[in-house]
């Protein structure tokens, strides 16, 4: 996998939006920057889209860091998706660890569960 880098930035077409750009590999060794970075991002905006288009690989750390930051999201009444622009190899690893589902867990209360719309 390639090194992690994360750029954030606030998306100028829609105040309060903030864009984390997810590039390289995740794994647990950058379990602490991406945690930070999500935490930050979250901390600056009532929305955050976390873009994975150029993500070349996540292990379960990474998959389970998503989870907790739309989880968190939710608790601070804010708003976290995901895009990946079709990246398989987000979408492989995502289904391969069982984090793709049918519906949102039961703490998704606004029916945003960042890994709807997979298998159950």
């Amino acid at each position: 996998m390639d090194d992690l880098k994360l750029e954030c930035r606030q998306d100028p077409k829609a105040a309060g939006k903030q864009v984390l750009k997810v590039s390289g590999g995740v794994t647990i060794g950058d379990a602490g920057g991406l945690r930070q970075a999500l935490l930050a991002a979250l901390e600056k905006g009532s929305e955050l889209q976390v873009d994975l288009s150029e993500m070349t690989g996540i292990d379960l750390t990474g998959l389970q860091l998503l989870c907790a930051a739309h989880q968190s999201a939710l608790l601070g009444g804010k708003w976290l998706y995901i895009t990946d622009g079709g990246n398989m190899t987000f979408r492989d690893m995502a289904a391969g660890a069982g984090f793709r589902r049918h519906t949102g867990c039961a703490r998704d209360t606004s029916y945003s569960c960042i890994w709807a719309g997979g298998e159950s």
